[in-house]
């Protein structure tokens, strides 16, 4: 890949041992009302990544499974609307994206940006099934963030 690709995929590492993460994931309305002794689940499906400003996250249109958590900095999120690019959203520490690829397994329906120095904690569905299937308001939660997201895209896409 070329040094200046924007796509580039960061090197990831574990957060399961890093106190000061985990406490962080514990502690995201995501995964608060996850059982201490389940926690250790979610903590081994996280791997955090960095970003430096500029560098796309994940690209309208790609497939993805990940959901990210974002631990540091902020992002961009920009999809196709009928009079170009629109930004629908500048999102920062604690806020969770990429839910409509994560849950659905489609295609992303908008591509997220690193407006400066990131760091996000990234978790695969495959590696959090067991704590979708045990904690079903998880799921639930971001269904009705994806919800919300899907009208505001909608508006703001197809606004003239």
């Amino acid at each position: 890949m070329d040094a200046n690709d924007n796509t580039q995929v960061p090197e990831a590492e574990p957060i399961s041992g890093n106190l000061g993460l985990c406490a962080f994931v514990e502690k995201s309305h995501l995964f608060k009302k996850v059982d201490s002794v389940d926690l250790d689940l979610v903590y081994k499906a996280g791997w955090l990544c960095r970003y430096k400003a500029g560098q796309t996250v994940i690209a309208e249109g790609d497939q993805g499974v990940e959901l990210y958590l974002i631990v540091q900095g902020t992002v961009q999120v920009v999809a196709q609307g009928v009079a170009g690019n629109v930004e629908l959203a500048r999102l920062s520490r604690g806020a969770i994206f990429g839910e409509v690829g994560f849950l659905t397994g489609k295609p992303r329906t908008a591509s997220v940006l690193a407006l400066d120095s990131v760091q996000l904690i990234r978790f695969s569905r495959r590696d959090l099934e067991a704590v979708l299937k045990k904690y079903p308001k998880v799921r639930k939660t971001l269904k009705v963030m994806m919800s919300a997201r899907a009208e505001k895209t909608i508006e703001k896409t197809t606004a003239g």
